[in-house]
């Protein structure tokens, strides 16, 4: 935006002024100047541009003057005064210096103008310098009286609202809008500091339109505001890609949940889940499957990140879950098949996509009352028997796509009654406590105090003991098994 401006800023500088204009960058970087600042510093263009603003200027107290200088600018938009300035020689001489803020919706840029305090006529010269920007620049900058009357008005103004320069020149500004924006309390008067936003507004001929707007207030030299600089720029397009992409993330978002298995529900097992993304989408997944009518598989999965990236990455894997799954059966060969099916997919050259990502997987067999898993790198599930007793089931190997290669083990634990298996993502860890030791401390507390509950009852219990946020800062799954 800032080059943009430049451009087209730099047809203000054909007209002759004999002020010097100097455009500068948000990092007070000098982009652009016009020849009258060779004859009233001494310095040739090429010496100035890239240096920065204070260069030029030095009256003994420089760095804190030009502070407060700056900080007036990025608080109004404004500031006027006399500055001593240094030329070419080392001659220090007084100059007026005239500082205003051009902001669009996407960048800012400055310009700065320098009058000999001796023969400077500002009056006159400032309202010719000021109609030169109002009529060039890619913003619709328009100048209003205090009482937000129209001064002013660029061709800019009159290509966005479409009204011509006769018509707009002395009318109530919010006049020209066939329906006022909701947001014209904010532009009321006495306003002091620099106000932006965005709001819809209606052109002459009625169509719609999306506009971010700046409205800064200009003041004289005792503070008080003598009129305002209100800036507008369409923004319709982008907005209408805002629209269009928040539909396509909640058509992902509907997609990536019906991908979801139902948790399974018979006399031997039962399940409940909890799954809510930080954003619209997410990188967690979980699926369970009746291997055979004694076995049953079940996965968590946590993909690094989240959001879109991440839940493209999941929504893959999910993809290949169910035939890994009943086909490989085994936590160990799974976990490697899986890594295999990853790696393959993103090989070593494509390395700028990342897929590392945690699990647990573990079969569950009714016939033997047998519970075998594996865990590549994913926070520990519990397991909470009859009795009280937990296990935490953290034994198994690397999270997948780590650079470093360990073989998997499986664990197998026995169980003889009714037994609670609690699996999750660390994104609940974040919602309990700030010390993920303490999170994880909770955790095996409230599983073990509610275990008696059913699955559905107990992950309504441990939401409503932390308050779980319904925007958690990162992607939150739950999922509860009872073995009978």
């Amino acid at each position: 935006m800032v080059k943009l401006n430049v451009q087209v800023i730099e047809k203000a500088f054909n007209h002759r002024t004999n002020r010097g204009m100097i455009i500068t960058d948000r990092n007070r970087l000098i982009v652009a100047l016009n020849d009258e600042i060779a004859e009233l510093t001494g310095y040739a263009k090429e010496q100035l541009i890239g240096q920065p603003i204070h260069h030029l200027l030095d009256d003994g107290r420089i760095a804190e003057k030009f502070e407060l200088i700056w900080e007036a600018v990025l608080e109004s938009g404004y500031w006027q005064g006399e500055l001593d300035c240094y030329v070419d020689n080392g001659e220090k001489r007084t100059r007026i210096l005239t500082v205003y803020a051009l902001s669009g919706a996407t960048d800012e840029c400055y310009v700065w103008c320098l009058a000999d305090a001796e023969t400077s006529s500002s009056s006159s010269e400032s309202e010719q310098m000021l109609r030169a920007i109002y009529q060039t620049a890619p913003l619709a900058v328009i100048p209003l009286c205090k009482n937000m009357k129209v001064k002013d008005w660029g061709s800019a103004a009159e290509s966005l609202f479409g009204w011509k320069r006769e018509e707009a020149i002395g009318r109530s500004l919010f006049s020209l809008f066939c329906e006022p924006p909701p947001h014209t309390a904010m532009f009321s008067y006495p306003l002091r500091k620099k106000k932006a936003g965005e709001c819809m507004i209606k052109r002459k001929d009625g169509t719609l339109i999306n506009v971010a707007y700046a409205v800064i207030p200009v003041t004289d030299s005792d503070g008080n505001v003598t009129g305002y600089v209100v800036m507008f720029e369409d923004v319709t397009r982008w907005k209408q890609k805002e629209i269009e992409h928040k539909r396509q993330v909640e058509l992902a978002k509907k997609i990536q949940q019906s991908l979801l298995t139902p948790p399974i529900q018979n006399s031997a097992v039962t399940m409940d889940a909890v799954y809510i993304p930080s954003d619209d989408l997410s990188g967690d997944i979980y699926a369970c499957y009746q291997i055979d009518r004694d076995r049953y598989g079940v996965i968590i999965i946590d993909v690094m990140g989240h959001g879109i990236s991440s839940s493209l990455v999941s929504m893959l894997l999910r993809s290949l879950l169910r035939g890994l799954i009943v086909r490989v059966i085994d936590p160990v060969y799974v976990a490697t098949e899986l890594e295999k099916h990853v790696q393959n997919l993103f090989p070593d050259e494509v390395n700028e996509i990342r897929y590392l990502f945690s699990m647990i997987y573990l079969v569950i067999d009714t016939k033997r009352k047998q519970i075998e898993y594996t865990n590549a790198g994913h926070p520990a599930g519990l397991l909470v028997s009859e009795d009280g007793e937990i296990i935490e089931l953290d034994k198994g190997g690397l999270a997948i796509g780590s650079p470093f290669s360990v073989p998997f083990e499986k664990e197998v634990i026995h169980y003889r009654k009714r037994t609670r298996i609690f699996l999750y993502t660390d994104g609940i860890l974040d919602e309990i406590d700030s010390s993920i030791l303490q999170s994880m401390n909770k955790i095996r507390t409230y599983t073990k105090m509610y275990s008696h509950l059913s699955d559905k009852q107990f992950l309504h219990m441990l939401m409503e003991e932390e308050k779980a946020s319904p925007s958690p800062v990162d992607d939150i799954c739950l999922l509860s098994i009872t073995v009978q």
